[in-house]
């Protein structure tokens, strides 16, 4: 559409009036001269006898009507285009002041609220009605601030003042809630003159109430890092710091700490504290009381969670228990600590300037907790020192008792090999004739006693060997030795004095085999406790083999048996010392649990390492791998 079009459009109404209006004209003039100054007929007025002169001044005046009509429609038209415009930036304006984050007015210089925006209709709940105009000061503006807020109206009046910035002032809201708001007002001039004030403002309820928290998180933590530090004092030190500090954090004004029996039936209420214009005034109660469902402790240990009442009339029924002389209680907070499922301490604060909440309950709780893990912890530290202290004096005496036994065992060692040796001795003269000469049964006799006192002389060395080790004084001379000649002397040793039936026993050495470093007494020893075992525990009628073969850098000796052998269950302990596989195998066998801890002690003291493979009732394999002397 042109320009023309809209023109025309939009002034039609004009024109068409001018055009009638220039006929009207047109038809008065005709009516006065045929009634007044012509004798024509008024057909002949109107058009037909006329002049050309008249014809013309009657067209001018019809056309200066018309034209006159044109420019005054368009003049209309141009102020309506004006006042569309002056509408349009208005409600632009009010859209971009209603999706501002922040409160905007307008006040005229009378202080009447002229525009607002949808932002403090959202936060007050009120219509914009009822802000605007004068209503808004006494509406919004608590009474104790308004004095102040007339005061800064009229230096703005006085152009004293220009503006204001943030100014924390907090408004009334519908609901009868108060939000603090954060103002910037500032004033604006026309022709030189006051024409009003223009005021923001930011909603930082939210923002305070965060900082608050913020505030009191910190306390907490700081609370909690000094509950710390009180770890080495005194449990009633912990306590009344506790206290203070949970009064202080729930911005309460009294508060108590009390511990629970452990059949949680007794409340023994330790302390109870109040602000005074001195500080805090802790007074020490030790007052026991039973904990009953009628009583506010019994509800704590029956629901075993915190309890609010933000509303505590004199007369409630749970009202009981208080120490003489115990403040009024308005509202409460009680909260229970449990350790392992018991509770074992309650806390309480109450007559806060507000309403507890679930900040408050999560400040006392940690606070609370930490109280009774340090109270637990010096309480175990207490212990610990006095256990340590018994402990220490113990072990002194163990040590003393240590020491006895070994000089004992090296005495009776000593003693026992002292009258040995001349048994064995002369024993042997006598097997052997040089004291003259022997029947059989005599000649067996000797024997046995040869025999057991070979045993006996083992044992002794068992023990001596097994007292060295935990002295640390064992000294191992180490010679070039040949493992075919330990293995032959032990079986010959063993053979020569036995009177009775036994296994047959089988060599099969790989030769030719390396030599050794190693002590020959020692592996004498290894290898006399591991046949001797494999005699003991296999029949008559068995098998024992002895094995001796070259392996890479070492050299590996099976003695295998086919004896009773022993379970999976027992293997991993038969070479610790004193162990046996079996009581009833013990006094059957006899034994004293020390061969095959020796036997492990010599060999890896050599170098070397020792295992067994056994399976119950098909016997048992030891297997001793000793490394050779590289050339």
């Amino acid at each position: 559409m042109s320009v023309l079009d809209r023109y025309f459009l939009g002034t039609r109404n004009i024109i068409v009036f001018s055009f009638i209006f220039g006929i009207f004209s047109w038809l008065t003039d005709a009516l006065l001269d045929y009634i007044f100054f012509s004798q024509r007929s008024f057909p002949d007025s109107l058009i037909f006898g006329l002049s050309t002169h008249e014809i013309y001044m009657r067209l001018s005046m019809f056309f200066i009507i018309l034209l006159f009509g044109i420019i005054v429609s368009l003049f209309v038209h141009r102020m309506q285009e004006m006042n569309n415009v002056i509408e349009n930036e208005k409600i632009k304006s009010h859209k971009i002041m209603d999706i501002l984050p922040m409160i905007i007015l307008f006040l005229d210089t009378e202080g009447n609220v002229s525009c607002v925006n949808k932002k403090i209709l959202e936060i007050t709940g009120y219509d914009e009605c009822q802000i605007c105009g004068s209503k808004w000061f006494s509406l919004l503006l608590p009474e104790d601030y308004r004095s102040e807020m007339r005061s800064y109206w009229n230096q703005f009046l006085s152009e004293e003042l220009d503006s204001v910035t943030d100014l924390e002032v907090p408004i009334l809201c519908a609901d009868g809630s108060k939000k603090t708001v954060l103002w910037n007002a500032v004033s604006f001039i026309e022709d030189g003159k006051f024409a009003g004030v223009t005021i923001s403002g930011e909603d930082v309820t939210d923002r305070i109430i965060a900082e608050k928290a913020l505030l009191l998180d910190e306390s907490r933590l700081e609370a909690l890092l000094e509950l710390n530090q009180y770890s080495d004092s005194t449990t009633e030190e912990i306590l009344d710091f506790s206290l203070e500090k949970a009064i202080n954090l729930t911005e309460s004004s009294v508060g108590y700490i009390g511990f629970v029996n452990e059949a949680e039936s007794t409340f023994a209420m330790y302390s109870w504290s109040e602000i005074t214009k001195s500080g805090y005034e802790i007074k020490t109660v030790n007052m026991d009381c039973n904990i009953s469902e009628d009583n506010l402790w019994g509800m704590i240990v029956k629901q075993r969670k915190p309890i609010i009442s933000n509303n505590y009339p004199d007369d409630s029924p749970i009202k009981k228990g208080s120490p003489a002389g115990h403040v009024n209680i308005r509202n409460y907070l009680c909260i229970p600590i449990s350790d392992s499922g018991n509770i074992v301490m309650i806390a309480g604060v109450g007559n806060k300037n507000g309403n507890y909440d679930s900040s408050d309950i999560r400040q006392i709780t940690l606070l609370m907790e930490g109280t009774w893990k340090i109270i637990q912890r010096r309480e175990n530290e207490e212990k610990i020192k006095s256990y340590s202290k018994e402990v220490a004096e113990n072990n002194k005496e163990l040590e003393s008792l240590d020491r006895m036994k070994d000089e004992f065992m090296a005495n009776i060692t000593h003693e026992l090999k002292t009258p040995l040796i001349p048994i064995k001795g002369y024993s042997e003269l006598l097997f052997e004739g040089h004291l003259g000469s022997l029947d059989e049964d005599q000649k067996k006799g000797i024997g046995v006693i040869l025999q057991n006192a070979e045993r006996l002389h083992k044992l002794i060395d068992s023990l001596l060997y097994m007292q060295n080790i935990r002295s640390g004084n064992i000294q191992y001379h180490l010679d070039s030795i040949n493992i075919v000649n330990v293995l032959d002397n032990v079986i010959d040793e063993l053979l020569v004095f036995k009177d009775k039936e036994l296994p047959e026993m089988k060599k099969e050495y790989s030769f030719p085999l390396p030599f050794i470093c190693g002590n020959t007494t020692y592996l004498e020893q290894v290898f006399s406790h591991i046949l001797e075992n494999a005699l003991k525990f296999t029949p008559s009628d068995g098998l024992i083999t002895v094995v001796a073969s070259h392996e890479d850098k070492n050299i590996r000796i099976i003695v295998r048996d086919t004896g009773i052998g022993i379970s999976q269950e027992e293997m991993p302990n038969i070479f610790k010392r004193f162990y046996q596989v079996d009581g009833s195998l013990t006094r059957r066998y006899g034994g004293n649990g020390l061969g095959l801890y020796l036997c492990k002690s010599v060999v890896e003291a050599h170098g070397g390492s020792i295992r067994a493979v056994s399976e119950v009732g098909k016997g048992t394999e030891i297997h001793v791998l000793l490394p050779i002397i590289e050339e």
